[in-house]
């Protein structure tokens, strides 16, 4: 059995040295994915952070590795055939996202008609469906769940030899007809032991969102888990590991120093989960003197005044605050613990310390009328808040939604899809009867009415940093305008 240990993951090498080619395909919009198609043009460009720490995960095993950003860099499937050609992979891996499988799939499809290498993916939906993505022929192997023991082991292997796979664990493999699924991979618990995103291998220059402001910008991850139970995440429950103030700013550092990034968004569930952890993370980042600026996504329970002073001297510039409705009874069905006061006070606490605000909402919740949308516009309205966001709500696999989805309608919706990948049609969402034309009509409006406020647009100038952050913010609020 191939055994890795923990405590030496991070100097792991192996004899046996394989060319990877990971592929980053393109995305756009799609019907059933929560944004408004105006707003998932423009939101931004951001790289791949989990096909990173792949790449930064078999670097660290010793092996090479050729990363291709389609997605950002906008290279055409003759260049991709043509770089392919040149490396020389022995594996080509690839991301999926359930909602998007027709159009991965039809990304493989082509690549590997023309470039018969076999083919290695992973993601978070590997994990919910492995049996039935493995139909698909173009898939060679899947990785089910975290690849920090699993892909060292399977590059350790000989090229598609399926005896060394029965020993790997978290994968599952085709053999002529048949899929074999080895044992579960071991869960890393102590997270600094991760390999850092190799973000070496791509143009850091490339990446924005619509709200970003120094260049270069990159994600960052600083924890794994959530113990939260929101109904609509596939996140949820599940332990919380986070990494030491000093791996993390060893990583921000090397970002900073070799990538000259200024700007990191962090993408944690709840970023300021534990306290003590945060307030030392703050006090590393100030100790470093890095010049750098950042964000993170927080719930509004789990801020006090002490930690906001910390993250405001250590340069975080934003907070994201998931409050999703402005209707108490549809937060107590989200599994949302704060009420709409401490919402408001902590959101106004953050503003006073001089930390901008983005909030999120949603539209379409189980018991969503047009009364409580209207609630829900009415309060981002008068709440302190530099930006907002308003999503349709979307019953996603392996989520708390999804399962009153299939309780209700009787119909394995994605299941089904993953299996024969086609054109969606709009998934129903349980508990409410509003049609998928009305939310999205709901969505725009609050838009419209959150962001053409003339004291919005007041503040929103006084803000503005640069020529560039005003053309973004223009640009978009006119496509919204003008959006069917």
């Amino acid at each position: 059995m191939i055994n890795i240990k923990e405590e030496n993951l991070s100097s792991f090498r192996t004899s046996s040295k394989k060319k990877v080619a990971i592929i980053y395909p393109p995305y756009g919009s799609i019907d059933n994915e929560p944004g408004l198609k105006v707003v998932k043009d423009n939101y931004g460009v951001f790289p791949s952070l989990s096909l990173l720490y792949v790449a930064g995960c078999a670097q660290g095993a010793g092996h090479d590795v050729l990363f291709l950003d389609v997605n950002a860099t906008h290279i055409s499937k003759d260049d991709v055939l043509e770089e392919l050609k040149r490396f020389q992979p022995d594996y080509i891996f690839y991301t999926i996202t359930t909602y998007q499988l027709k159009e991965n799939l039809d990304w493989l499809i082509e690549l590997k008609s023309v470039y018969p290498c076999p083919v290695v993916v992973g993601g978070v939906h590997m994990g919910i469906y492995p049996d039935e993505t493995m139909r698909h022929t173009e898939i060679d192997v899947g990785f089910i769940g975290e690849c920090d023991f699993s892909l060292p082991a399977f590059l350790e292997c000989d090229v598609m030899d399926y005896e060394a796979f029965a020993k790997v664990p978290g994968i599952i493999y085709r053999k002529e007809d048949q899929t074999f699924r080895t044992r579960n991979t071991p869960v890393l618990m102590n997270v600094d032991n991760a390999h850092f995103p190799a973000r070496e291998l791509i143009d850091n220059s490339l990446y924005s969102s619509f709200i970003t402001q120094y260049k270069n910008f990159t994600p960052f991850i600083s924890s794994r888990g959530c113990p939260f139970k929101c109904i609509f995440c596939e996140q949820g429950e599940q332990k919380f590991r986070g990494r030491s103030a000093e791996n993390i700013v060893q990583e921000l550092q090397i970002a900073y120093e070799q990538q000259g990034i200024r700007e990191f968004d962090f993408f944690d569930s709840s970023f300021t989960i534990q306290k003590d952890r945060v307030i030392n993370i703050c006090k590393k980042i100030i100790d470093s003197n890095l010049p750098i600026f950042w964000s993170v996504r927080s719930r509004v329970d789990c801020i006090n005044e002490e930690m906001l002073h910390w993250m405001k001297k250590a340069n975080c510039t934003r907070i994201y605050y998931g409050i999703e409705s402005g209707n108490a009874c549809i937060l107590t069905t989200l599994k949302k613990s704060a009420n709409l006061e401490q919402m408001r006070k902590t959101i106004d606490l953050t503003k006073k310390i001089g930390i901008s605000t983005f909030g999120y909402f949603m539209v379409g919740s189980p018991g969503e009328t047009k009364e409580t949308v209207r609630e829900t516009i009415n309060f981002s309205k008068t709440l302190n808040l530099d930006y907002a966001q308003f999503s349709k709500v979307t019953p996603m696999p392996a989520t708390q939604l999804y399962a009153m989805y299939l309780k209700e309608f009787q119909h394995d919706y994605w299941r089904e899809f993953v299996k024969r990948p086609s054109h969606q049609i709009a998934i129903q969402r349980p508990g409410c009867t509003m049609p998928d034309e009305e939310i999205q009509a709901y969505c725009k409006q609050a838009y419209l009415e959150f962001y053409y406020r003339p004291d919005y647009i007041f503040k929103a100038l006084l803000r503005v940093k640069s020529m560039n952050e005003l053309f973004r913010s223009v640009k978009v609020a006119l496509q919204m305008r003008t959006a069917g």
